[in-house]
């Protein structure tokens, strides 16, 4: 009996002692949960998305508009500052009056209050440098973000590319090669070489080094070209090259040549083409030369090549032509009096002939003046025969009046 009345208490001490454990674990469940919600920040409310959107480039003189995008859900905004480099030069406070307020810049930029907001920044002559925006929310999260971007005020060129050394006609197997050059600017225009509107391949082109105005810190940049025209460049027996400037997206210009085949013929007039009017018409020696691309792939070797025999026949042709011409026009220089005198004495009209035909006719009229007077008809024939035949005449006269 006395065991069973002791066991009775312990029993229930120890479901007591279970109660309380079970009890203080669920409270501190509790706690946990009262924790998060209370001590962890609602990210659904905060500020988030913080972005800036700065042009990449303006032309001196030109007006900027900066961009702050941010996203504030439920928090509120505390404060929007502008920094170029490290130094402020615009605040945005909402809760304080005036709500704007611009720091004195170094740089010669200005802000225009009246165009400008919690978003947006309107800066009248810009610099060159690094823009940056800071975003910061209200209580209780404080949260801040720091976003920059990069912008270029350019100088841009006063004219179009040039190109030199492009000639307009060309023959398959002649080198072109000539020069694009883009006018002073900040920064250099970026140059590219165009075939019939394809980029040309980069071993065909060759960059030179950046040429310099130190007085008026300016650049200008010169692009070569150089291939071997091939019978696929021709179009329609057309080949046009083009080259384009740019510089990031404010400024493109280009500058373009067509280029027409010119095939060597022989001229109706025997003369043919100039050989020589082009300096890039006789291929150099180029052992082993061999351009890696379809458009452009020739291989040359100390060979003689078709387009060299066809030259050097056309040549030999001119030659000869020319030397054919100059003797004509000596044989004509030297026979021309002989011939026209030959051909005067013919039709009488040479200046001898006429002067002995007068004399004779003179003479002859003084011998008619003893001829019959029914001889009529032989007084013409004596005047107009030259001396001997009208003494011939003059005898049978004689003889039949006898």
């Amino acid at each position: 009996m006395k065991t069973h009345k002791l066991w009775i208490p312990c029993s229930m001490g120890v479901q007591l002692a279970r109660r309380c454990t079970t009890t203080q674990s669920t409270w501190r469940k509790y706690l946990l949960i009262a924790a998060i919600f209370f001590f962890i920040p609602d990210t659904s409310t905060a500020l988030s998305n913080v972005s800036v959107s700065i042009p990449s480039a303006v032309k001196r003189g030109d007006n900027a508009i900066l961009i702050c995008n941010y996203n504030l859900e439920y928090d509120n905004l505390y404060t929007v500052k502008w920094y170029r480099g490290r130094r402020e030069f615009y605040r945005y406070t909402p809760k304080e009056n005036p709500a704007l307020k611009i720091f004195p810049a170094s740089g010669g930029y200005t802000v225009d209050m009246s165009e400008s907001n919690a978003t947006h920044v309107f800066i009248r002559n810009p610099t060159s440098g690094k823009y940056s925006c800071e975003v910061s929310a209200d209580a209780p999260s404080f949260d801040t973000f720091f976003v920059s971007g990069e912008m270029e005020v350019v100088e841009l060129p006063t004219q179009r590319p040039v190109v030199t050394g492009i000639h307009s006609r060309y023959r398959l197997g002649d080198i072109i090669n000539g020069n694009c050059s883009s006018d002073f600017s900040k920064p250099a225009a970026n140059l590219t070489w165009w075939i019939n509107d394809i980029q040309a391949p980069p071993h065909a082109t060759r960059t030179f080094g950046i040429q310099r105005h130190f007085a008026e810190n300016l650049e200008s940049a010169v692009l070569e070209i150089n291939f071997i025209v091939t019978l696929q460049h021709f179009i329609k027996g057309r080949l046009k090259l083009k080259c384009s400037a740019r510089i990031y997206d404010i400024y493109v210009q280009e500058a373009e040549k067509l280029i027409e085949e010119d095939r060597p013929r022989i001229l109706a007039s025997g003369r043919s083409p100039e050989l020589n009017m082009y300096p890039f018409d006789h291929l150099p020696d180029a052992e082993g030369f061999d351009e890696h691309n379809e458009l452009y792939l020739t291989h040359y070797t100390n060979y003689p090549s078709a387009a060299t025999a066809k030259t050097k026949l056309v040549r030999e042709s001119q030659l000869l032509s020319t030397a054919a011409f100059l003797l004509i026009t000596a044989i004509n220089s030297l026979l021309a009096p002989t011939i026209e005198a030959i051909m005067q004495v013919g039709d009488g009209s040479h200046p001898e002939t006429a002067t002995e035909r007068g004399k004779n006719a003179t003479e002859n009229q003084i011998i008619c003046q003893h001829c019959p007077e029914n001889a009529d008809g032989e007084r013409e024939r004596i005047i107009n025969s030259s001396s001997e035949e009208s003494a011939i005449v003059m005898d049978g006269l004689m003889h039949r009046t006898r």
